[in-house]
């Protein structure tokens, strides 16, 4: 087993040797993109997944390099960018089953720079429109001489707010003084009014924030302090930062950073953010992935308009959960992180038998109402874990449940992205998993799923019109 320097970055964000000046070792794979090896069942619960789709990309991607766009006019779809400064672009077409996979021109990326990362969000109401973000790292002559850019790219014509053209030709070209680590975005609220800004984290122990100026139409630098005080005064580099906001005017925060540091801080929006509660803690190696998330997975309702929406359903926040993955450490998640901290650790099983886990996903994935968790492997495997009680005196952690390995895949090459979405238009999300070699898209088995819901339609039709209303 591989087990990557605790201090190299370019293990996990794959770039070429030296780029991070962190270690002198790195352990990015080489090789073609085979596409799927046969599939490995543990087949406790039956589920499974079909490639539908693989796309190739010029040169390898990182664990940065994967980003979604859902609940979008123009329909759902993928970029995933590639250390060659190319950003690749998949979608299904409405009312197509062949998938259109091509390459966006996004304009101030020199054939030098290396992409880093990449993010994208839809602008909140009144305004409209798709935003998206590349870091990237221009090389000269020599590493000492490289230079640090966040690009920011949006339609600067009306009625072209989603085209991909427009957008890759709106570019805000802002020089960095460190070096990119993950890019994501967040709510806020700046005078009553609901912003999404850019956070990027970066190697000067420092999470930065980009917030817009609708005045003048561009993104510029803001003191992070001022709108997310969790995130001052860090102890390391954040790998990987996740900002989770509650309905009851709160907002949880998680950080994961290179020396192992794991912090959660609940943070009140009431009036202006003031840190209600806070807990941390130090694994043994660098944190390759966190994620907070409710045992309930969301549910799928139709309005008025007969659209279909996605609502969260309430839960207290004794429900939120914690995984944290670590480079040279078993997965492990944190129950009931808000309210008890790091106090409930239940470990989950073989998730260090594969190498380091390099992404995550939570997801419902065999539709039973709880989320399941999908873990990605450096060791080219696709791990599904699924929750379940069991007695209190059967764990030796304080925790009553525990999680079991229902099923995996394995791949030819490693994995350092996972999303879940529904990118073919036809209600039922398919996961996007992006390799060393490209894009693979798996589906759900179209007959299973089909039994399924002729299954809850019977279920649905032998309930009274109450017990109906009531659940849908």
């Amino acid at each position: 087993m591989l087990c990557p320097p605790s201090r190299d970055l370019s293990f996990f964000v794959g770039l070429a040797p030296g780029t991070w000046e962190l270690g002198n070792d790195n352990f990015v794979g080489t090789g073609e993109g085979l596409g799927l090896n046969q599939t490995n069942m543990a087949d406790k619960e039956d589920l499974n997944f079909e490639e539908i789709h693989f796309s190739p990309i010029p040169s390898q991607t990182n664990i940065y390099g994967l980003t979604k766009i859902d609940r979008n006019e123009e329909g759902n779809k993928i970029f995933l960018a590639s250390l060659s400064g190319r950003v690749v672009c998949l979608e299904y077409p409405r009312n197509s089953l062949v998938p259109t996979s091509r390459e966006v021109p996004f304009t101030y990326i020199p054939e030098s720079a290396e992409i880093v990362s990449i993010d994208a969000f839809n602008r909140p109401e009144p305004s409209k429109g798709l935003v998206v973000g590349i870091s990237l790292i221009l090389l000269k002559n020599s590493r000492s001489h490289q230079k640090q850019f966040l690009n920011i790219y949006s339609a600067l014509e009306s009625k072209a707010e989603f085209s991909l053209d427009s957008i890759a030709e709106g570019c805000q070209h802002l020089e960095l003084d460190f070096v990119p680590f993950q890019l994501t975005h967040a709510e806020i609220f700046i005078k009553g009014r609901k912003e999404v800004v850019f956070l990027l984290c970066g190697s000067d122990e420092s999470v930065h924030m980009f917030c817009e100026d609708r005045t003048h139409q561009r993104f510029e630098e803001q003191p992070v302090q001022n709108y997310f005080p969790e995130l001052q005064n860090l102890p390391s580099n954040v790998l990987w930062l996740e900002v989770e906001a509650q309905q009851n005017a709160k907002r949880v925060t998680v950080i994961g950073c290179q020396n192992g540091h794991v912090k959660v801080t609940l943070t009140d929006l009431t009036a202006g953010p003031s840190i209600v509660e806070e807990y941390t803690l130090d694994r043994d190696g660098p944190i390759s992935s966190v994620k907070l998330y409710s045992q309930r997975s969301s549910q799928i309702k139709v309005n008025s308009d007969d659209q279909m929406i996605e609502t969260t359903t309430e839960e207290s926040s004794t429900d939120y959960h914690l995984l944290v993955c670590c480079a040279i450490e078993a997965s492990v998640v944190y129950t009931n992180v808000i309210t008890q901290g790091f106090t409930n650790m239940v470990t989950l099983p073989d998730s260090d038998d594969f190498d380091c886990v390099t992404c995550t996903c939570i997801a419902d994935v065999d539709w039973d109402g709880n989320n399941e968790i999908i873990l990605g492997t450096y060791g080219q495997e696709l791990l599904v874990y699924k929750c379940i009680s069991v007695p209190d005196n059967t764990l030796q952690s304080s925790s009553n449940v525990d999680f079991q390995l229902m099923w995996r895949r394995s791949f030819a090459n490693p994995l350092f992205a996972i999303e879940y979405l529904d990118l073919t238009n036809d209600g039922l999300k398919e996961i996007a998993v992006a390799s060393l070699s490209g894009l693979h898209v798996l589906q759900h088995n179209l007959d299973k799923a089909a039994a399924h819901c002729l299954s809850k339609l019977q279920q649905t039709s032998l309930r009274g019109p109450q017990e109906t209303e009531s659940v849908t």
